[in-house]
């Protein structure tokens, strides 16, 4: 999928206003884009503060999103807020497909279209503390002295400063070693939460389900649909959903995260899941096309740096037809018979 490149009316501003109202369509394509920094949003404010006629026009621009209240409120994570603009309650809305391709179509169209298809991950980068793109992992060390490492494509809100410790997993994967204290540290994913006991965990998002893994000490998992809390020890692990909480099979600490050590370790994995595994690991979509249940599960370990290869391996241990597409799209189909 080619990039579209957006260039900054910044540099061509006059006095003009419609180069307001062109400024005002950057800046909302801008925080659609998921590579919005600080800096750039501290620029946003200090655009916004400058005249009225900054904040009216954002205004203006920002009626294309009033049906994303999500988006609304992301906004008002950083104070982004012009006249105009109603707050809005977040709503749980059905997931969206982003596997979709949106073509040359005119700049205000592509901003709703954009605000449908990413507002969600608009949502998660505004809310998150921290955060890391596709293929990178990196190492946190909290307030309380607690470390959490973050695997690919990962965001996490983070409020340890109360009377309880709460990490938010908001997407991806992470890591904890724990710093033991009298507050109780907690990590909430989906409609769960992990509650540690003195420990080291893992907790990873997947499409409409959480696991949690155990790498040291011990856990208590509760699925909010239930009351019940499934206590788990090193080695165990355990999956929730809307469909309830479910042991899974116990695995060899060493095996666990293995992320950290920049492997992807499957034993007897379904081809699927072992393919969107990898696939968390590059930044460009894997497409599946296919029925892919019938297919034998694959193991092996592979290294997160090189997840083309691993795909190519997996390709060919289970005889898929594998299309790369300009833009670094990859296209996996089975055969049919």
């Amino acid at each position: 999928m080619k990039k579209q490149t957006i260039s900054d009316p910044e540099r061509k501003i006059d006095s003009a206003p419609a180069d307001v109202s062109e400024r005002a369509q950057y800046w909302i394509i801008r925080l659609a884009s998921r590579e919005m920094e600080r800096q750039e949003l501290e620029r946003l404010e200090a655009w916004l503060a400058e005249d009225d006629s900054h904040a009216s026009a954002f205004a203006r621009e920002r009626a294309l999103w009033q049906d994303l209240d999500a988006v609304s409120d992301s906004f008002q994570q950083y104070n982004i807020v012009a006249p105009g603009m109603r707050p809005a309650a977040v709503q749980k809305r059905p997931r969206i497909s982003r596997r979709r391709i949106v073509r040359a179509i005119p700049l205000a169209l592509t901003a709703s279209l954009v605000a449908m298809f990413f507002g969600p991950t608009l949502l998660i980068e505004m809310q998150s503390d921290f955060r890391t793109g596709a293929g990178e992992t990196r190492s946190i060390e909290l307030s309380d002295g607690s470390t959490v490492m973050l695997d690919s494509a990962t965001a996490i809100a983070v409020n340890i400063e109360g009377e309880r410790r709460v990490v938010q997993l908001l997407k991806g994967g992470a890591w904890f070693q724990v710093q033991h204290e009298s507050r109780p540290f907690l990590v909430e994913a989906m409609d769960g939460v992990t509650r540690d006991v003195g420990t080291a965990f893992e907790v990873q998002r997947e499409e409409e389900a959480v696991q949690v893994s155990v790498t040291e000490g011990a856990v208590e998992v509760q699925n909010r649909a239930s009351d019940a809390i499934f206590p788990l020890k090193a080695g165990q692990r355990a999956r929730y959903s809307d469909d309830g909480l479910v042991p899974m099979p116990s695995r060899p600490v060493a095996t666990l995260a293995s992320w950290r050590n920049g492997e992807i370790l499957f034993d007897q994995q379904d081809v699927e899941g072992a393919i969107l595994k990898i696939a968390r690991y590059r930044n460009p979509p894997v497409w599946l096309l296919g029925d892919f249940d019938a297919l034998l599960p694959v193991s092996g370990v592979f290294l997160i740096s090189r997840p083309d290869e691993a795909l190519k391996t997996i390709a060919r241990m289970r005889d898929l037809q594998m299309i790369e597409l300009p833009g670094g799209i990859v296209i996996l189909r089975t055969h049919a018979k």
